[in-house]
């Protein structure tokens, strides 16, 4: 998934926020620096570390579906301009909630981000949480496979 994280970021422009699932925002940062991403226009939101982080990130745990969304919609109201959301792994939060309340919060983001002209960009690799796919795919204007 690495790639298309990086070609997505790559093509949306502005300013955003990038919501880590599965690696810590030092790793995503790493990695996101040795291909050439400006991070200097994203905002982390780690959702994997638990010890201290940069004082520039966010660290929401994944059970907390609701201080994760008013964090991303409060970061949005402050981005002036093009902005984006990247949502990396999102099928990992059915570790720690129920699909019922994942679907929720994927409504609560996207219709947010309809209303204020954010790009959400959301990553899932196909597992057991299939039928919270098929529950979210309205919310999407495109789909796109493997």
């Amino acid at each position: 998934m690495q790639p298309r994280i990086v070609g997505a970021i790559r093509s949306l422009g502005g300013v955003g926020i990038y919501v880590s699932l599965n690696k810590n925002q030092k790793r995503m940062k790493k990695l996101l620096d040795e291909r050439k991403i400006d991070v200097k226009k994203i905002f982390f939101i780690d959702c994997v570390s638990s010890g201290k982080v940069e004082e520039d990130v966010l660290q929401i745990s994944p059970t907390q579906l609701n201080d994760l969304s008013y964090a991303v919609n409060s970061f949005m109201k402050e981005i002036l301009g093009e902005k984006f959301l990247i949502i990396d792994a999102l099928s990992v939060l059915l570790i720690y909630n129920n699909e019922n309340q994942v679907a929720g919060f994927v409504r609560n983001i996207t219709e947010y981000a309809s209303k204020n002209d954010v790009e959400v960009v959301a990553f899932s690799a196909k597992t057991k949480g299939e039928e919270l796919l098929n529950k979210i795919f309205s919310f999407f204007d495109e789909v796109k496979g493997k």
